[in-house]
C-alpha cells in the first residue's frame, strides 16, 4: 500500500535463477485479479505513518514512510525513502524495507516489551526478526548466555 492508497501484491516464486538468487517477484494490482468482496479481511493500516520521517532502530536508516508492505503472516513492514543523492554516483539514495516494529517515528505508536514478543509471536517478520529472538532465548536457557 503506497501514500496514494493503492494496493499492490507480491507473489514470490519457489525457487532461484542461475546465480542462486531469488526469481523475480510478480507484482499484480487488484484490478488484475478476480476476487470477490469476501475474499478480502479487514485490515487496520496505520496510513497515519506514510509521510513520516521514521528511523530503523537497528541500523539509523531514516527517511519519509513511502509505502507498507503486509506479508502473509500478517506482519507490517514500511518502505523508507530518505532523501539526497549517493555521493559518487549522484543517483537517489534507495529506499529499504523494514519491520515497522523496529522502527520509530513520531507517528509509530511505542510498544512496551511484552507486547513487541507477543506481536512477533503472532506476526513473525520473514527478515528473521522471531529467529534471533529464539536463538536468544534458547542459549538463555541452556545457561549459554553472556552474564554483565
Amino acid at each position: 500500500m503506497d501514500m496514494s492508497g493503492r494496493i499492490e501484491y507480491l507473489f514470490q516464486p519457489k525457487g532461484l535463477n542461475e546465480e542462486g538468487q531469488p526469481l523475480k517477484r510478480l507484482a499484480l494490482c487488484t484490478e488484475r485479479l478476480s476476487v470477490k468482496e469476501e475474499d478480502f479481511e479487514a485490515v487496520d493500516v496505520p496510513f497515519e505513518i506514510l509521510g513520516t520521517q521514521v528511523t530503523n532502530k537497528a541500523s539509523g536508516f531514516t527517511g519519509m514512510a513511502v509505502q507498507f508492505i503486509r506479508h502473509i503472516n500478517g506482519c507490517f513492514h514500511v518502505e523508507i525513502q530518505p532523501k539526497g543523492t549517493l555521493l559518487k554516483k549522484g543517483t537517489p539514495i534507495q529506499s529499504n524495507e523494514f519491520d515497522l516494529r523496529e522502527c520509530v517515528g513520531d507517528k509509530i505508536p511505542t510498544l512496551t516489551e511484552k507486547a513487541r514478543k507477543e506481536s512477533i509471536t503472532q506476526e513473525p517478520s520473514p527478515s528473521g526478526v522471531p529467529v534471533r529472538e529464539s536463538c536468544v532465548e534458547s542459549a538463555r536457557s541452556r545457561g549459554e548466555g553472556h552474564s554483565t
